[in-house]
């Protein structure tokens, strides 16, 4: 049997096990991308932490655990994501992404976090470690020639464009006083100013009586001059003038950019936005997953009225296995040992209903839990249906 360690990794040890490891997972290959260039841009990451598998003595398996905050109904909790996750072809299939992940949550947990976020190279995968899959963000494509009716608008306000890292400090205010009436939004902890520094988008800053009421993030990108593509990674508003001025910005590039593609929450709807507008909807890259990492911590959401009991099953987090009830108490979920059960959940069918993307009269047939169908109103007055929205990307 081989001898198998899990253990943290920084530095130079950590840079050559991801280069080796994460491009080969995630890249064409021969040949690996500049090494200067990828190191250069790996170190402008502020805040993961790196975990890595050694068979032997060789680092076999890698990941990467960015550390965020997210709001889950109404409430802010310390959110572990993860990324990189990639493993040798050779130590492939030997169950040891598992092993890796269940040290990145013990790791994760015992500093604090609550939650856990992540894209996945296969839902179905990280189903079975506990994760639920979110909405899809959506992208928006029409011709910018389609908001040409809003050239002869009197929107008012003020448009400031900046590049992204000299305006990133007021991003940054923005992004974080969004999170706190976003469900499901997670920011990083440490503020990615070198990051932004590289530059590379605008930063267009809606604003009405000198405070920021929206923003938009883009590059106009292409081959072809006067066709070129109008791509906003975001877009935020507080208001409709806020909205309507961001649109407006970009009908002002109707001789300069053929198409727009707009990256938006699943919770927008831009066919309503202008008459004659009708975009085409893709998805944006891949649906985020959320799990619960530490049952007891998620205290203080907002909740409807009621109450139950519910004995979790969580393999990969033996800390949540137990006996819990659920109460909101004034609004408030609270959560507290238990003596009996009204149901059993895995940790599936709980993030599920703190998430708020699945019904839990689905959760018998998924396999995350057995709730009656009483219980299962109860369970749909405490959890309403919610669509969580992720925000960064990593």
């Amino acid at each position: 049997m081989p001898e198998i360690i899990i253990r943290k990794v920084e530095g130079q040890e950590m840079l050559d096990l991801l280069f080796r490891l994460d491009n080969y997972a995630f890249s064409p290959t021969p040949p690996f991308p500049n090494r200067e260039e990828w190191e250069g841009r790996v170190q402008t990451r502020i805040g993961p932490q790196y975990y890595a598998l050694f068979e032997d003595g060789q680092g076999v398996a890698i990941a990467a655990c960015p550390t965020l905050t997210q709001n889950a109904r109404g409430a802010i909790f310390k959110m572990a994501g993860v990324a990189d996750v990639s493993t040798h072809p050779g130590a492939r299939r030997k169950g040891y992404i598992r092993m890796l992940m269940r040290a990145c949550f013990r790791e994760m947990q015992a500093q604090g976090y609550v939650l856990s976020s992540l894209y996945p190279f296969r839902e179905s995968f990280y189903e079975r470690l506990g994760y639920v899959t979110f909405a899809q963000s959506q992208q928006a494509i029409f011709q910018a020639a389609d908001l040409r009716p809003l050239l002869k608008k009197d929107l008012g306000g003020e448009m400031e464009l900046v590049l992204i890292g000299e305006g990133y400090a007021t991003y940054l205010g923005y992004v974080r006083q969004m999170q706190t009436g976003t469900h499901g939004m997670g920011v990083f902890i440490d503020p990615q100013t070198e990051s932004a520094q590289a530059n590379r988008a605008w930063l267009l800053l809606a604003k009405s009586g000198g405070e920021t009421i929206g923003l938009m993030s883009y590059t106009i990108k292409g081959d072809e001059m006067m066709n070129y593509t109008f791509q906003a990674t975001r877009f935020y508003h507080r208001t409709a003038q806020a909205k309507y001025l961001l649109l407006e910005w970009i009908a002002r590039h109707v001789d300069q950019a053929g198409n727009a593609r707009l990256w938006l929450p699943a919770y927008e709807q831009p066919n309503t936005w202008l008459a004659d507008l009708r975009p085409k909807i893709e998805p944006v890259f891949v649906a985020p997953m959320g799990r619960v990492l530490d049952v007891s911590g998620i205290n203080g959401m907002e909740t409807g009225p009621g109450n139950f009991c519910a004995q979790i099953v969580d393999p990969d987090c033996p800390w949540n296995n137990g006996t819990w009830k659920f109460e909101s108490d004034s609004g408030k979920l609270t959560i507290s040992p238990a003596q009996s059960a009204d149901c059993t959940l895995t940790i599936q069918g709980l993030s599920a209903l703190i998430y708020g993307v699945n019904d839990p009269a689905d959760f018998a047939i998924r396999g995350w839990g057995n709730p009656t169908p009483e219980l299962v109103t109860t369970l749909r007055e405490i959890f309403p249906p919610k669509l969580p929205y992720l925000h960064e990307y990593y």
